[in-house]
């Protein structure tokens, strides 16, 4: 079971990077709605019960309301850290990948460079 569980987490990969601005309002829902399922389950007071599921329709509207409100003023913030560093990559003009990294595009590392076509058919030239 605790297997399970980390490896659940190890999926998720909590605390590893900002994914979107709503991503800590995703992660309140979910705690709540197991903690709801936990006291019905145990049977607890309905009071219990009704304590976290007043608190998650409050975490609900309040999601609802940021993600309507970033998605007409600021939409950017909406997508992932890694669409954000990429982006900042292009509008800098920085080309590379993971492996080799990030350049310059007007530097040229290596003097026998090819560049591909793209498929459309031509054969590079020496």
């Amino acid at each position: 079971m605790i297997e399970q569980i980390k490896s659940w987490l190890d999926l998720a990969q909590i605390g590893q990077s900002r994914s979107s601005i709503t991503n800590p309002l995703q992660w309140t829902m979910v705690i709540l709605i197991v903690a709801i399922l936990s006291f019905a389950i145990a049977r607890l007071p309905v009071w219990v019960i009704i304590v976290p599921l007043v608190c998650l329709a409050i975490v609900f509207g309040l999601f609802l309301y940021a993600y309507w409100h970033f998605m007409h003023t600021t939409p950017d913030v909406l997508r992932s850290e890694q669409f954000h560093l990429q982006k900042m990559a292009i509008e800098h003009g920085l080309i590379g990948d993971s492996i080799h990294g990030l350049v310059e595009g007007t530097k040229v590392q290596d003097a026998n460079v090819k560049l591909l076509d793209g498929g459309k058919g031509s054969s590079p030239q020496p």
